[in-house]
């Protein structure tokens, strides 16, 4: 099996802090997205020759975006490309969140760029009472996006802006019916134990180097109770009572 590229657009690809970027592209199958999934990514000129996986940030009318962080050279040449410079994508990809489980009282906790697939995330829930707790390591991004919502906490690891230290230290399970996490590893770590602990429900996803996208490559595979699962067919939302994350450093 082979996966199918298309070349699509840029509508536009601004920088929202010091290495993050939005970029939106035309997307005619954008109906179709369930919050939680991918798309894989390519340059037309093909260098470097691996797609990159981008999370789904926010769905429009026959538009698609993405928050990234440039981290290298395939996503540096992405914040170079401009209005109207054409890519190849494909997509959506896995399995995102299931609506159905998420209700009463929300709480969403992210790590840096991890906050990128709880905008569209927040646009489809249909409870109201949703608290953000978001990480960041300095200038925050991405929250005006949640200006409707009952709470925002924040954390910067400079303590430029809100609480000086981890978003995890802020962050109380027991408030809440049901949790999603995403950002590194352990972050997410401490946040499925935290929650593991007080016996809420919480999602993870997973935000792994998914270069094949259909689950043949095996780079993207994650340890769990069942065994071995590839974040990229298998997830990348998994619950997070399934999960053996195995982070090193803070969170």
């Amino acid at each position: 099996m082979t996966m199918q590229y298309k070349k699509t657009s840029i509508i536009r690809n601004d920088r929202v802090s010091s290495n993050i970027f939005r970029m939106t592209v035309h997307e005619e199958q954008a109906a179709n997205i369930v919050p939680g999934q991918f798309y894989l990514v390519k340059l037309v000129d093909k260098s470097p020759l691996l797609a990159r996986p981008l999370s789904i940030y926010r769905v429009d009318q026959q538009t698609v975006s993405f928050l990234y962080a440039v981290v290298g050279e395939g996503t540096d040449k992405l914040s170079r490309l401009q209005v109207d410079d054409q890519l190849y994508i494909t997509g959506p990809l896995g399995n995102g969140f299931d609506i159905a489980k998420l209700s009463g009282k929300v709480a969403m906790v992210s790590g840096s760029v991890g906050v990128a697939p709880f905008i569209e995330l927040k646009r489809r829930l249909q409870a109201k009472q949703i608290t953000l707790y978001a990480g960041f390591s300095s200038e925050p991004y991405g929250l005006d996006e949640f200006s409707d919502i009952d709470q925002i906490i924040v954390a910067t690891d400079d303590g430029s802006y809100g609480h000086h230290g981890f978003i995890t230290d802020c962050f109380q399970p027991e408030l809440f019916d049901v949790v999603v996490t995403c950002g590194p590893e352990a972050l997410m770590q401490k946040v499925i134990a935290a929650c593991s602990a007080v016996s809420v429900p919480v999602f993870a996803s997973m935000d792994k180097r998914m270069a094949c996208g259909i689950g043949a490559c095996l780079v993207c595979s994650c340890k769990t109770v069942a065994g071995y699962k590839r974040c990229c067919v298998d997830g990348p939302v998994f619950s997070g009572q399934e999960l053996e994350l195995e982070a090193d450093g803070d969170a």
